[in-house]
């Protein structure tokens, strides 16, 4: 184990010193890579090296042999560690025993005067201990703390401020923190993956997690710049299923997607398994209720959607207070857990539903609850059978022990949304067997025109322009007018096809929710004359679809919001259209 940390001690040091790194406590003084390689091996010999020196990757070694401190800093930092903080949990914060927050010195010197704050000595650990400093040498002085130890930490920009992030228990963490991850920015002189937002630190410690499908990802991203532009997104798209962590990766396609020669087939081929995975997924009991759309006068909506995001708690100073969410397809509730803050829960309330009738129906009140917990307590409410697509809470008396009558931690829904089909062929390109009518005719969403196969043998082929899961294809047909039999194909992209027979009176043949890009129907003898045809199913946008990705990787880790938010603004931007 040991072995490991010291060969990629090794070469991320010989990586980090291409270019010579300066001495904090003096700033004309070098470090000499080879001597800090020696040092690093030795002391993982002598046992003074955490865990974490050992555990971690190359790339977190590189934030502990780029320390600015010198061997002799690193030793002094050892021997006058507080106790109690010489662990790898608690090294991080031994800075905040050690030294003191000073805008002056003892003698009246002024923090900005620079040399003379320090009695012009060298900066060292030991010197800021003894003097003091502000935030940039608080958070200098506990990267270097945890340097000493083999513990990956680095100091990060904030406005006006300088705070420090280090590696705690598998990841990273703020210090001496004033304005949180969205406003942390890599610190000058050291070297960051991507882009300069601290929380990308978070992105790729994901990724290194699992190092063989970061690095096959990124041999996928390499390989993509290789072949012709139109086959990039393929590759891409398997490098993001490799590892979603590959925040490069997701740059790349963004590129690759807006290629003009690339086909739509290609597209749809390689977004099926993705296309599966999420109806697997949303046909699972899971809380139902994160990230949807929610309104309320007292609660607001930002604070709802930071609520159902399960980023932040809300409040309510009035008594009287409600708020909706809207689920955005039918839905089976099956429990409503909610996490109160304090005393400030309700404990007279109604809760109502809106069916599919499009009326709100009284499901659940105060009296059906259970209540677990004494303080901060939580709520938990059964389910119900109707199909739901909307909850509305009507809140009218709070515990009235603090300030504000309702303050929420958590709201959760249990449940699974279920597929509202839909035409999905409506005014969608159709090409059909030569000698027959106009097949426009067929997808225009009326009755009122007639089209005729006009052939022993005829055939229509609808491009649906997007993956959709097909629940059935209905015919309309003229009145006396039919086939003697319906054979319906359908596939994804250039995949395999897939048919279903039709039955006598071939009104409707089921299609079982597979999924097509295309469906063709060919009638055998009789009489083919249409009025028209529709195939109901489930539409996947593509970018849609490369959210959803995004948000199944990213949703589960809290900490990772910002990236998200930015991946989906990149796929927003996005020129493809379906």
């Amino acid at each position: 184990l040991k072995m490991t940390g010291i060969r990629n001690s090794y070469v991320e040091v010989f990586k980090k010193f291409a270019h010579k790194i300066r001495a904090s406590a003096v700033g004309r003084n070098m470090i000499d890579w080879e001597a800090r390689y020696q040092t690093y091996m030795r002391w993982s010999e002598e046992d003074v090296l955490f865990s974490p020196f050992f555990e971690g990757t190359a790339w977190h070694l590189r934030y502990v042999v780029g320390s600015w401190q010198t061997e002799e800093e690193h030793i002094w930092a050892r021997e006058n560690t507080p106790e109690g903080y010489d662990n790898p949990s608690k090294i991080g914060g031994a800075t905040h025993r050690m030294m003191s927050y000073k805008l002056k010195n003892d003698d009246g010197t002024s923090v900005h005067a620079g040399s003379p704050y320090y009695y012009y000595l060298p900066v060292s650990l030991k010197s800021m201990h003894e003097i003091g400093g502000v935030c940039g040498a608080i958070s200098k002085f506990a990267a270097g703390m945890c340097h000493a130890y083999g513990v990956a930490a680095v100091p990060v920009g904030q406005p006006g401020h300088c705070a420090y992030i280090w590696y705690r228990g598998g990841n990273w963490v703020l210090g001496n923190d004033v304005s949180g991850w969205g406003s942390s920015n890599s610190h000058w002189g050291i070297q960051y993956t991507w882009m300069r937002q601290a929380y990308y630190f978070r992105v790729m410690n994901e990724a290194q997690k699992n190092l063989a499908g970061y690095r096959l990802s990124e041999k996928l991203r390499i390989a993509s710049k290789l072949v012709n532009p139109e086959d990039r997104f393929e590759i891409l798209e398997d490098a993001t299923t490799e590892c979603p962590y590959n925040f490069a990766v997701w740059l790349d396609l963004k590129g690759a997607i807006n290629e003009p020669n690339l086909q739509k087939q290609t597209v749809q081929n390689a977004l099926l398994p993705t296309v599966l995975k999420q109806r697997e997924k949303e046909a699972q009991v899971s809380d139902i209720a994160k990230e949807k759309n929610a309104t309320s006068q007292c609660f607001g909506a930002d604070g709802m959607k930071s609520l159902l995001e399960q980023r932040g708690a809300v409040s309510c100073d009035t008594q009287i207070a409600d708020f909706e969410i809207d689920f955005g397809k039918p839905s089976t509730i099956k429990e409503i857990k909610i996490h109160w803050i304090g005393w400030s829960m309700a404990v007279v309330y109604d809760v109502f539903a809106l069916g599919e009738d499009g009326n709100y129906v009284l499901v659940r009140t105060h009296n059906d609850h259970r209540l677990v917990g004494w303080y901060n307590m939580w709520t938990y409410l059964d389910g119900w059978d109707m199909k739901t697509t909307k909850i509305k809470f009507e809140l009218k008396k709070g515990a009235g022990r603090e300030k504000h009558p309702y303050a929420i931690w958590r709201f959760i829904v249990m449940g699974v949304c279920h597929d509202f089909p839909g035409d999905v062929s409506k005014g969608k390109p159709v090409k059909e067997n030569p000698g027959s009518s106009d097949p426009v005719t067929l997808v225009d969403g009326t009755n009122s025109t007639i089209w005729n196969g006009n052939s022993e043998t005829s055939w229509f082929e609808i491009n649906l322009k997007r993956i959709c899961a097909l629940d059935n294809i209905e015919f309309f047909w003229v009145d006396g007018a039919k086939p003697e039999n319906v054979k319906v194909t359908y596939k994804v992209g250039s995949g395999q096809e897939a048919q279903k027979l039709g039955e006598d009176p071939f009104k409707k043949v089921p299609l079982s929710m597979d999924c097509g890009t295309t469906v063709r129907v060919e009638m055998f003898g009789g009489n083919a004359a249409l009025k028209g045809v529709k195939a109901c199913g489930v539409s996947y946008n593509v970018k849609e679809v490369l959210k959803a990705k995004v948000r199944e990787a990213y949703s589960l880790k809290k900490d990772l919001y910002y990236v998200r938010m930015h991946l989906d603004k990149s796929i927003n931007n996005m020129t493809y259209e379906d």
